[in-house]
């Protein structure tokens, strides 16, 4: 760039660049122009050393005339800028025997001095050897290298999870296989069973047989050895012409004779022997027949976010079927202080074994139950009433405190409850959602809100639309695509659930015709349908809607009587849905955990 009304310097008074003259002071825009002229004084106020033709352009130019000048007696003896040399400089794409010097503020570009006589004349234009004199006490280099440790430690977060899912897949495999071979053991100790009992069975009709024929024997030989006796006793008689005692024992022959022939009869008209053959069960060999394997394997999202093979349920979950809900337990958490009043806010199920729950009565605890064992294995008390309570991993979890306005993170280390830290947001926190290494929290007074915050509680993202996006939005979730967030707003004026995108815009909105005035917890089903709660006591106080927010048809086994249900979680795994409720509505009665299996049909 030209000093205007300057004529440029002769080539005599120009030093070569990289020669060992580029050591000496020489005029700054002389340099920006490509062309390295020895300095014959300095301005103070620019702070850059000038050569003959600069330091008298500059006396004569409006807006440098009062700049203070120094001449080549009194300039300092240091250069005005840092000595750069050519190769420290990338060239120019599109000017490829210029380096790239200069930074054009208003484009965000790095330039040569071509490209600012072309195309940024008008723009501010800065000298890089200059701008980088104080970069490493720069703000920005600083904002910089911090955001890239995080991206590093990001990255370095991902190889250790993969690492971790690496051994989590092999784990898997391995207790696939296991139980693979388990039910195969099973089918085999049945089937020794069935055997068992065919076997002794037939064992039993030998058995009857055996005995029959025995007595049969028996009872022939019997009169077999009779007749023989008579026989001998009347040849004997014969023999020796005993002719009285003849005539009687030939009378007394003669009955017995009869008798023997009426046992002979009997005895010939028992069927003893029969047949035997083994027919086989025909619903086994249907079964054999119409199945190939011994089952299949389906997939299910974990806490890592990979999925796992489980054994397929009996039923497909679809949108289009009807979801069917039998209540089969109740749950009651009592406290270790012995106080049976509770009021659950929020339920989060982090392992198909383990729920945990949010107190915000005045015990002011995070509660970790065991549903085999059917007991609160942990608790911990705060200092403020927890709300909600969104998983992270299997043993990891977040939790809102509306009341310090803060965001505890958790951890569930040999069944009990840690806190590893707490992060305050300056905001009135109450629903959570957490989905690809970001937390989704609904804050609900002046205005209403929704953030979107790193793990670390920086805020990324907020969402209110000057007060006229929400009412009151207090519970969130957030699909398992992670594609949108669903947020409860009720309030006096409006009820809904709305359907947002990633950048606050409503998608869609569901809006009960009737009832639902309290509206509270949402959670996805297997199927991608979302089951909302209704802290109200009627038949529909329970109702699922589509990904779309449309109403989806729902059915409970049987009426419940009275209760107002409040939080509500889903285990994908074990197909049973945990919700929260009261008898009365009230905020400090008796709250409990009332427990469904979850079918299609």
């Amino acid at each position: 760039m030209e000093v205007p009304g300057k004529q440029k310097p002769k080539k005599t008074f120009s030093v070569p660049r990289g020669s060992a003259e580029d050591f000496f002071l020489f005029c700054i825009p002389c340099d920006r122009d490509g062309a390295r002229v020895p300095a014959k004084g300095y301005c103070s106020t620019c702070k850059e050393h000038l050569c003959d033709t600069c330091y008298k352009h500059h006396k004569k130019q409006t807006p440098s005339r009062h700049h203070i000048l120094l001449d080549q007696d009194s300039m300092p003896s240091t250069p005005s800028v840092p000595i750069v040399k050519e190769d420290e400089f990338d060239s120019c794409v599109d000017h490829e025997d210029e380096k790239l010097k200069f930074y054009c503020k208003d484009h965000d570009i790095i330039v040569c001095s071509v490209c600012v006589t072309l195309n940024h004349r008008l723009c501010n234009v800065e000298y890089i050897p200059k701008l980088s004199k104080h970069i490493l006490d720069s703000e920005e280099l600083n904002e910089i290298m911090s955001e890239m440790k995080a991206l590093e430690d990001n990255y370095n977060s991902q190889i250790k999870r993969v690492t971790d899912e690496m051994k989590a897949i092999s784990q898997n495999h391995d207790e696939v296989i296991k139980a693979i071979r388990q039910f195969r053991k099973e089918i085999n100790i049945r089937l020794e069973e069935m055997e068992k009992h065919v076997v002794k069975e037939a064992d039993i009709m030998l058995l009857r047989q055996q005995t029959k024929l025995n007595d049969l024997s028996t009872g022939v030989q019997e009169i077999t050895d009779k007749l023989t006796k008579r026989q001998k006793r009347l040849d004997n008689l014969i023999h020796r012409k005993c002719l009285d005692k003849l005539f009687v024992e030939m009378k007394e022959t003669k009955k017995r004779v009869e008798e023997m022939r009426m046992k002979q009869k009997q005895y010939s008209r028992i069927d003893v022997f029969q047949t035997v053959s083994f027919v086989k069960n025909s619903d086994i060999v249907d079964m054999l027949n119409r199945h190939k394997q011994l089952g299949e394997l389906i997939t299910m999202k974990t806490s890592m976010g990979e999925n796992v093979p489980v054994i397929k349920p009996a039923s497909t979950p679809s949108e289009d079927k009807t979801l069917n809900l039998e209540a089969v337990e109740d749950i009651y958490l009592n406290s270790s202080s012995g106080n049976t009043q509770c009021n659950i806010t929020g339920i989060e199920v982090i392992k198909p074994d383990k729920i945990v729950v949010c107190d915000h009565s005045d015990n002011k605890n995070v509660k970790c139950y065991d549903t085999v064992q059917k007991k609160v294995v942990s608790e911990i008390k705060l200092d403020s009433s927890p709300c909600d309570v969104a998983a992270i991993t299997d043993d990891k979890f977040v939790v809102t405190v509306p009341g310090d306005k803060s965001i505890h993170f958790m951890s569930l280390r040999n069944q009990r409850i840690v806190s590893d830290r707490k992060v305050n947001i300056n905001e009135r926190c109450y629903g959570i959602a957490y989905s690809q290494d970001k937390l989704v929290v609904s804050c609900n007074f002046d205005p209403g809100k929704v953030l979107v915050l790193d793990l670390q509680g920086k805020l990324l993202q907020s969402f209110s639309g000057d007060n006229s996006l929400f009412c009151l939005p207090f519970y969130i979730t957030v699909n398992t695509a992670g594609t949108s967030i669903y947020v409860s707003d009720w309030g006096y004026s409006v009820t809904a659930v709305k359907q947002l995108d990633w950048q606050g815009n409503v998608i869609n909105t569901y809006q009960p015709a009737q009832g639902g005035n309290y509206l509270r917890r949402i959670c996805e089903l297997d199927d991608g349908t979302f089951l909302v709660c209704f802290a109200q006591d009627s038949d529909d106080n329970l109702r699922r809607v589509s990904d779309s927010c449309k109403p989806c048809k729902i059915k409970m086994n049987k009426k419940l009587g009275s209760w107002f249900p409040g939080a509500v979680a889903y285990c994908q795994k074990s197909r049973k849905l945990y919700v929260s409720y009261s008898e009365t509505g009230r905020y400090d009665s008796k709250h409990r955990i009332k427990i469904f299996k979850v079918d299609w049909c």
